[in-house]
């Protein structure tokens, strides 16, 4: 979040990809659902138009896509349209259930977040190690080292990229 809100990334998402990771997150931190309702509300804020709607009709483009994620390729294809990028990447642990091939003909592609990190930070290493001093500075409570932080990415499987920006931040 901290680098869509920096400006180094477009992030978009919809109403069903927040209640995923709300759900997600519930059940395996334990972390109340207000508490997530809070974040949900201060993500759409700070990524001002990262909110995509109006995707369903799109999802017939994918018929090779496991069923439950054809609504994220619908949603990366109005992501494309309206950033007029030429490619839209799907940041995700699933790759599997994406096909490669449809999405490549709307181009989309899929990436894993600790592959995606770790090329950001090779592409852009001060604006990443901006958002990351970012992020930790507003962990107040309690407050974390760069240590701890990078432990927590780790944890949540960006093991590669958790070394990279422990090393560089540390």
């Amino acid at each position: 979040m901290w680098l869509a809100a920096g400006g180094v990334i477009r992030a978009h998402w919809t109403n069903e990809i927040h209640n995923e990771w709300m759900r997600n997150v519930e059940r395996d931190y334990g972390i109340a659902r207000s508490v997530l309702e809070r974040v949900r509300k201060l993500m759409d804020r700070a990524a001002g138009d990262a909110l995509i709607r109006h995707y369903r009709q799109h999802e017939h483009l994918f018929t090779n896509t496991d069923a439950k994620d054809r609504h994220v390729a619908g949603a990366a294809v109005v992501a494309r349209k309206r950033s007029k990028a030429d490619i839209v990447m799907i940041i995700t642990w699933n790759l599997g259930d994406f096909d490669r091939k449809e999405l490549a003909k709307v181009g989309v592609v899929t990436e894993s977040p600790d592959d995606f990190l770790c090329r950001l930070l090779a592409d852009s290493p001060e604006a990443v190690a901006t958002a990351f001093t970012r992020m930790q500075n507003n962990l107040r409570n309690p407050p974390k080292t760069t240590r701890e932080c990078a432990d927590t990415l780790a944890k949540q499987g960006l093991k590669k990229f958790a070394g990279l920006i422990s090393a560089m931040v540390g």
